[in-house]
């Protein structure tokens, strides 16, 4: 409502004659009635207006919108007790049906009004260009911003707009307030508001208008509380956070346990790539993921839950399921060989090997034998084992192997072990062709 200068604007429930804001609409028909009563044509014209808006509520066909209003009439009517007035005794009241009218019109009201605001965010965010210029237009072209020729005052605190206050607009309703009564969104929480698919990265700087959307305090407040109410939407209860835990151990022992059961064989084949001490400290590994699971699992089962409910027969089937699991899977390892077996083992497959280079040995002997019958050569052949690169390879690769050891990465250690066994070979032929 305006007054005469139309320099100051008044909201509430004035009173036409004396322009005093009476709060509630019972108590401005009261307040009426009561001390101008001479106004007979004006609150006539008050009573048409209420009827009015009326016909166009009840025409929509709403149900919950004409049982609210009706209850609003009731609450208004005569038959509304004061707070000071006399009640008899033993007569009572509810006003439960009338307050969740109320409150349900309010939330509809709010809801509606945030889903716009919503809209506005992700068309703002969708498109953003990224050079200031064209951003200002971008924001304008979305949201029309309220022409402030007129407004002396912020809205908010009502300072006095100078050259050291300058005007500014809200992203999201167009409204003017000032620099201090701003409040600035940061554009990546904005998108994750619109979809919350989208990750949230954690920023530690401080959100200024060029990382930032600038709102007002009451366009910031419902988004904010639209943020809140995604955030307790997706937040895990206990009882998923520690399955959730569960089942990552049990991922983390799948390949452990594969891992294990290959560096076992290795050990039985008489291989070098793993020793007795890289199984065992797998074989740990895997018995602390055990140990995980099962107290995981205990601490699910033991949630609060009434006997014999389907909670309660769903923490036991967990316990059960992993319990099992860690029986089957965890525990029933392969047995280790013990260390006279692995070196016995070795030294068969090393006789082995030293037989196969005995008859290479032999083989590229009766070759030179041949070549010098054939003609004499002149071939001299230097040959220095302390500059040789293939022994400087091998010993970089044993540095990485050791490394490799110390922080468990056996897939690491099974392939720097293949690539030093090839390197071995190349070195044992070398050697062999030098001394032909």
């Amino acid at each position: 409502m305006a007054t005469a200068n139309d320099e100051e604007i008044l909201e509430g429930f004035l009173c036409p004659i004396c322009k005093a804001d009476l709060k509630t609409a019972s108590q401005l028909t009261n307040h009426f009635e009561s001390l101008h009563q001479e106004e007979q044509d004006v609150l006539k014209s008050l009573k048409e207006i209420f009827g009015k808006a009326k016909k166009i509520i009840l025409n929509n066909d709403d149900a919950d919108i004409q049982e609210t209003f009706d209850r609003a009439l009731k609450f208004n009517s005569q038959d509304y007790y004061e707070p000071n007035e006399e009640q008899t005794v033993g007569v009572s009241r509810s006003s439960t049906d009338y307050f969740k009218g109320v409150r349900s019109a309010r939330l509809e009201r709010y809801a509606t009004e945030t889903n716009k605001l919503l809209i506005r965010l992700d068309k703002l965010v969708g498109n953003m260009p990224s050079e200031p210029n064209l951003r200002r237009q971008h924001e304008q072209e979305v949201v029309p911003w309220l022409d402030g020729s007129s407004v002396k005052l912020c809205p908010n605190c009502a300072k006095a707009f100078n050259l050291t206050r300058r005007k500014h607009h809200c992203r999201l309703c167009g409204s003017i307030l000032c620099h201090d009564c701003s409040t600035f969104l940061d554009i990546n929480v904005a998108r994750s508001i619109i979809d919350p698919s989208v990750p949230l990265m954690p920023s530690d700087h401080e959100v200024t208008e060029k990382t930032g959307l600038r709102l007002c305090e009451h366009c910031y407040n419902l988004i904010e509380l639209r943020k809140q109410v995604q955030e307790s939407r997706n937040a895990k209860t206990a009882l998923v956070q520690a399955y959730e835990q569960m089942r990552g151990l049990m991922d983390q022992a799948k390949p452990a346990v594969a891992m294990y059961e290959k560096m076992c064989q290795s050990l039985f084949d008489g291989e070098s790539t793993y020793n007795l001490s890289d199984v065992n400290a797998m074989r740990g590994r895997i018995g602390k993921l055990a140990e995980g699971v099962d107290a995981l699992s205990k601490h699910i089962a033991a949630f609060p839950a009434e006997p014999g409910t389907r909670q309660a027969k769903l923490y036991s089937s967990i316990r059960q399921a992993a319990t099992s699991y860690i029986k089957d899977e965890l525990l029933s390892l392969r047995k280790l060989p013990t260390e006279a077996q692995i070196e016995e083992v070795r030294r068969q497959r090393y006789e082995r090997a030293e037989r196969q280079i005995q008859k290479e040995r032999e083989r590229m002997e009766q070759e030179g034998a041949l070549a010098s019958a054939a003609g004499p050569s002149h071939v001299e052949v230097q040959h220095h084992d302390e500059n040789n690169p293939i022994l400087e390879q091998m010993n970089i690769i044993r540095g990485y192997i050791k490394e490799a050891r110390r922080e468990l990465r056996f897939e690491e250690v099974a392939m720097l072990e293949a690539n030093l066994k090839e390197l071995k070979k190349e070195y044992q032929l070398q050697m062999l062709s030098n001394r032909t």
